[in-house]
This record gives C-alpha cells, sequence and structure tokens, in this order.
C-alpha cells in the first residue's frame, strides 16, 4: 500500500484543519495515511484509527504571551517572548526540512506556502510533490511570487475553477506542474431542516474579515422582528460583537454560542431557515457546504473565489455583489417571507452539497494519485 503524508501546521480547529482530516479519513482505506503536524494543540477532530498522527513539536506558539507584553509595555517580556518565537520559527523550519528529506512516503502533500517552498527545494526527486492551497491568494504580491517560483512540485490543487485560472496564469512557464481543481469533502446529512423557523444561522471564526458585525447590523434591519440570529464560533472579536448585541438590544434574539463541536451544531442547523456569511474573503467556505448538506439555502457577499464556486443565484441562495448592504436585506427577507421558494433553494441545496461529498471527492483524489 502507498503512503501519504500531510505536512500542518497543528490539528488545532478550524476549516482547513477539518478539511484536512476529512480527506486523510476518506483515503486511509486506499493508503497508509500520515499527518505530520509541527505543533501539539489539543483538538476534537474524529480521526479514524488507520491515520498515523505524528507531532514535531510538543507545545503551541507563543503568540498571545508576546501580545500580552506587547499589550502592557513589558519591555522584559517582550524581549524574552520574542527570543521564544525567534526560537520557534527556527526550529519549526529546521524539523519540517528533516521531515521532508527522511519521508519515505510516495505522496507528500503540503498544506501551508511555508512548508510548499520546503517541498519544492528539499523533497525527494522519487516523491510525488503535491501543494494543496486552501486559501485565496487574495492578489498578495508575496505570496504569488513564491507559487509562481515553484520548479519541483508535481501537483497544485485548486479549491476552485476561479482560483485555478489564476495559478494557469501565474504558473504559465511551468511546463512540469500540473494544476487541478481539488475541493475539500463534506459529510453528507441524512435530516435536512424543515426551513420553517425563519432562523439564520452562521458559522464563524470570530474575527475581523469575517464581518460579523455587519450580518448583526443586517439582522436588525430585518421585517422579522420575531426570529433569531444564531452566531456560532469564537475568536478575538467574540467581545465586541457581545457588546454590539447589547447595545443594540438584541441580546434575546441574537444568541452567540461560543465554540461549538459538529454535533453541538446540529440542533442549531435543525432549527434554521437560512445560512448568512458576511465574510469579505474566502477559499472555498466549508461553512456553506456544511449548511447546504442539511438542505438549507445560503447568502453570502460574493467574493473573488469561493462564494460562486457554491452559490448559483436563485438555485440554492444569492450572492450579493459589490457588499451592496440594501441589496442583501431586500434578498434575505424575501427568501424569509416565500416558504415555498425556501423550500425549493433548500432542495437546490443539498442537490449542491452532494458535489463536494465524501464519495465525489475521494474519487477525483484517487484518479490523480495513480
Amino acid at each position: 500500500m502507498k503512503k501519504i503524508t500531510f505536512l500542518l501546521l497543528h490539528l488545532g480547529l478550524g476549516g482547513i484543519e477539518t478539511s484536512i482530516v476529512n480527506t486523510a479519513n476518506c483515503l486511509c482505506n486506499d493508503l497508509e495515511v500520515e499527518l505530520v503536524s509541527f505543533y501539539k494543540f489539543p483538538n476534537n477532530h474524529k480521526i479514524d484509527p488507520k491515520v498515523k498522527v505524528k507531532y514535531l513539536y510538543d507545545g503551541v506558539p507563543n503568540r498571545d504571551e508576546f501580545m500580552h507584553a506587547l499589550k502592557h509595555f513589558n519591555i522584559v517580556g517582550i524581549f524574552k517572548e520574542g527570543i521564544k518565537a525567534t526560537k520557534i520559527l527556527h526550529l519549526r523550519k529546521k524539523l519540517i526540512i528533516d521531515e521532508i528529506k527522511n519521508s519515505n512516503s510516495d505522496y507528500i502533500v503540503s498544506t501551508r506556502i511555508e512548508f510548499s517552498t520546503l517541498l519544492d527545494k528539499y523533497g525527494k526527486k522519487e516523491t510525488v510533490k503535491i501543494v494543496q492551497e486552501h486559501i485565496h491568494h487574495n492578489w498578495n504580491k508575496a505570496l504569488i511570487k513564491k507559487l509562481s517560483s515553484f520548479k519541483n512540485i508535481d501537483y497544485l490543487f485548486s479549491l476552485t475553477q476561479s482560483l485555478k485560472e489564476d495559478y494557469d496564469k501565474f504558473l504559465s512557464w511551468n511546463k512540469h506542474i500540473k494544476i487541478c481543481v481539488v475541493p475539500n469533502m463534506i459529510d453528507m446529512q441524512e435530516a435536512s431542516s424543515d426551513l420553517k423557523s425563519k432562523n439564520i444561522i452562521t458559522i464563524s471564526r470570530l474575527t475581523t474579515i469575517k464581518r460579523v458585525n455587519e450580518l448583526i447590523d443586517i439582522f436588525s434591519k430585518l421585517d422579522n422582528k420575531k426570529n433569531k440570529l444564531y452566531v456560532i464560533g469564537a475568536g478575538p472579536e467574540a467581545e465586541n460583537l457581545k457588546k454590539q448585541v447589547n447595545e443594540m438590544g438584541l441580546a434575546d434574539r441574537v444568541i452567540l454560542t461560543g465554540y461549538k463541536t459538529k454535533e453541538e451544531m446540529i440542533p442549531y442547523m435543525m432549527d434554521s431557515s437560512v445560512f448568512a456569511l458576511t465574510s469579505t474573503r474566502e477559499g472555498l467556505p466549508m461553512v456553506l457546504l456544511e449548511a447546504m448538506s442539511y438542505g438549507i439555502p445560503c447568502i453570502a457577499y460574493k467574493t473573488e473565489s469561493g462564494i460562486i464556486d457554491i452559490i448559483d443565484n436563485d438555485i440554492n441562495g444569492y450572492y450579493i455583489e459589490n457588499r451592496d448592504e440594501a441589496l442583501y436585506i431586500d434578498t434575505l427577507n424575501k427568501m424569509l417571507k416565500d416558504s415555498k421558494k425556501l423550500q425549493k433553494l433548500g432542495v437546490g441545496a443539498k442537490e449542491k452539497a452532494k458535489k463536494f461529498s465524501k464519495e465525489e471527492v475521494r474519487k477525483i483524489w484517487l484518479n490523480i494519485l495513480k
């Protein structure tokens, strides 16, 4: 049986980590699968016992300690934590290089650009070297330069067709690398929401780029004043969002649940009629697909990639161009008022999600690896 290794920064909480675990679990009956994580974060992932997990560093980054020292102007603390961070970064590079050089895997998959650069430079000739990009390049010149400089990478996996077209341009000179669309995979749900509650749900890491504050503003302006907005997730913006909700007098209608496991999310999904997203950028937002697997229609602002690869207007939901808040509110109002239309969108959502099921994406992986 051939062996495949995934190089990860950590196995903590997040969409990227979830998608990698899903892939590992899905492939472990066909291949010997190894997850190599630098940091050892606590996690709640259900990893198949057949998947080997290896940690290179028995610890976590000291970013919080450094930021705490910086916030309190602790000069000694800043210096101490800065030295520690530098040592960790140096160790990370060294251990990842050693892992690449000493690996006996037939395939190595890098899931971060800094690891991809090292894989390109130190990967064995006989090893199939794969770069799996999980985020949109966002026209970041430094990132594009790194992507464009690959010489020995064999495959570049793109999440969406639109991203593949960008990569084709960035690497037009490279006749060796093969660029393929390989989306993330989801667990399909047997059950579906009945879409009768007219409640709205969003699942997100609470950071500024997710713009959950804008979604709360939108929710406050909807015609329905009895429905609820479930905000599932944790992150640095949590306290600001809680303050916003209280100041707007929405504490009884905007429910900030904090982090929830997949199982704990189920009752909220089943009690929701629309999934809403207001991010400024996305790769391939798994939360949309996961909501669609429950038969929940979606609404989101159009981003450069990801959103339009999932949402088909008037079939499984709606994407709003140019961050037009008025149009977002009007469209969401119409969705919530037209129960017959909402049911039709729900059927379309379920059908869309099936295209990203484990069975379908597994076929793509195995066809390429063969």
